[in-house]
């Protein structure tokens, strides 16, 4: 009996943290299909999630040097920074298979973002998080964010109006809340499940 009660104390916690702590809940996310426009290369996904010293672009050496630790262990895609004229929709596509937070990290000198990842369409700035690189012209980058569900994702031109003319921005990927609900779900039926082997 008190096994069970504990059980169903557990699981508010799990979805509690999956919201509020997104690195507890830290899961891969496959990104397929990754296609690009770019005119310098084919876009990648990084080897390794986020971290300190991870190399973001495919066409130079920059890398992390600072972070939120939310953010650590992210799955990120290396756009490229000679494709800050890029324009169009669908400029970036991939799709994944769970729901997923989209992050773009833009270079201050973005000023005001496209109209494809402006407030109206959903993304929202994120002041309260950091990335940190050793750029040398714009160092701290300006993060904007928008949830969305498993699926195709596109992403538009680095440059389409009002954006000013900037370095690309590079795009990393979280669970959503319905990802990180379910992998809420199967730790606690793993944690349950070892309760039970210990009766």
């Amino acid at each position: 009996m008190y096994i069970k009660r504990f059980a169903c104390l557990i699981l508010p916690c799990f979805l509690l943290a999956s919201f509020y702590f997104p690195e507890a809940l830290a899961q891969d996310i496959e990104v397929i299909d990754l296609e690009s426009r770019s005119v310098v290369g084919d876009y990648v996904v990084g080897e390794e999630g986020l971290e300190i010293g991870s190399v973001y672009l495919i066409d130079r050496d920059y890398f992390v040097k600072d972070m939120s630790k939310e953010l650590e262990g992210a799955t990120f895609i290396m756009t490229a920074m000679d494709d800050e004229g890029s324009k169009g929709a669908d400029f970036i596509t991939f799709t994944v298979d769970v729901s997923v937070v989209v992050w773009l990290a833009a270079d201050q000198r973005w000023g005001s973002p496209p109209k494809w990842a402006s407030d109206g369409e959903g993304w929202e700035e994120q002041p309260d998080y950091l990335v940190q690189t050793n750029e040398e012209d714009t160092d701290i980058f300006v993060l904007r964010n928008k949830e969305f569900p498993a699926g195709d994702i596109s992403l538009g031109g680095n440059n389409d109006a009002p954006a000013n003319l900037a370095p690309t921005y590079w795009v990393f990927l979280t669970p959503g809340t319905e990802a990180a609900a379910v992998d809420a779900t199967d730790k606690l039926t793993t944690t349950w499940g070892k309760l039970k082997s210990n009766r």
